[in-house]
C-alpha cells in the first residue's frame, strides 16, 4: 500500500514536472535569429592626393637684347686743297689784311696766312712786310716765318731786310732770332754783317745766333 502511494506521488510529481515544462517552453516566444552580419570587406581605400604646392618659379624680367654697337667706320681722308685753291686762299687772306685796319684782325690774318701750305705764303708775307708801316705788325709777321717750313732762300731774302739798321730795333732783334730759326749756315754770313752794330743788344743777339745757328748745323753733319 505504501509503494502504491509512493509510485502514484512519483508518477504525479512527474506530471505536474511535465505539465510545468511545456507551459514554460510555450511561454517562451522563440527569438528571430539575426540576419547574419557579413563579415566586414576590408577596402584598401586609397587616400586621396595631396593638392601638389606648385613649386616657386623665378619669374625674371625679359631684357631686350643690347643691340650690337655699330661697326666704326672711318671717317672719309679730307680730301687736300689743290695748289691752286691754296694759291687762292692765301689771295683772299693778303687781301682781307689789306681790306681791315684792326691790329687784332691783322695779326689773326698773319698767323691764318702762315698757316696755308703754299710757296705763295711766303711771298704774300713778304709784301705785307714790306707795305706794313706798324713796328708790332712787322714783328709778327717776321714771327710768323717759323709757321712756314722750308723756303729758307725766300726767308733769308725777308730777314736780311729786316735786320738793317733803318728798321725798328724790336723789328731787328726778332729777325736776328729767326735767322737762327732758319738752320742754314748762309744765315752766318748775314749776321756777321751786323757783328759791329753800335747798339750793344743788336751785337750780342747777333753773337748768340751765330752760336746757335753753329751748334745747329755741327749737329746735322
Amino acid at each position: 500500500m505504501q509503494r502504491l502511494k509512493l509510485a502514484f506521488a512519483i508518477g504525479l510529481t512527474s506530471a505536474v514536472l511535465s505539465v510545468t515544462g511545456c507551459s514554460n517552453k510555450e511561454s517562451e516566444t522563440p527569438s528571430v535569429p539575426a540576419p547574419p552580419v557579413p563579415p566586414k570587406t576590408e577596402r584598401s581605400e586609397t587616400p586621396s592626393p595631396e593638392p601638389l604646392t606648385p613649386l616657386p618659379v623665378e619669374v625674371k624680367p625679359i631684357v631686350p637684347a643690347k643691340p650690337a654697337p655699330p661697326t666704326p667706320v672711318a671717317p672719309p681722308a679730307a680730301q687736300e686743297d689743290s695748289p691752286a685753291q691754296l694759291a687762292a686762299q692765301v689771295k683772299q687772306l693778303e687781301a682781307d689784311y689789306y681790306n681791315t685796319a684792326d691790329f687784332q684782325k691783322r695779326v689773326g690774318i698773319i698767323y691764318n696766312l702762315s698757316s696755308v701750305e703754299s710757296p705763295a705764303t711766303i711771298d704774300a708775307v713778304s709784301r705785307l712786310f714790306l707795305n706794313e708801316q706798324d713796328a708790332d705788325l712787322k714783328v709778327e709777321l717776321v714771327s710768323s716765318l717759323s709757321d712756314i717750313d722750308g723756303e729758307n732762300d725766300k726767308k733769308l731774302t725777308l730777314l736780311t731786310g729786316a735786320i738793317r739798321p733803318d728798321q725798328p730795333k724790336d723789328v731787328r732783334l726778332e729777325a736776328i732770332d729767326a735767322l737762327a730759326d732758319t738752320e742754314d749756315k748762309r744765315a752766318i754770313q748775314i749776321l756777321q754783317g751786323l757783328a759791329n752794330d753800335p747798339d750793344e743788344e743788336i751785337r750780342d743777339a747777333v753773337q748768340d745766333a751765330i752760336e746757335q745757328v753753329q751748334s745747329d748745323t755741327a749737329e746735322t753733319k
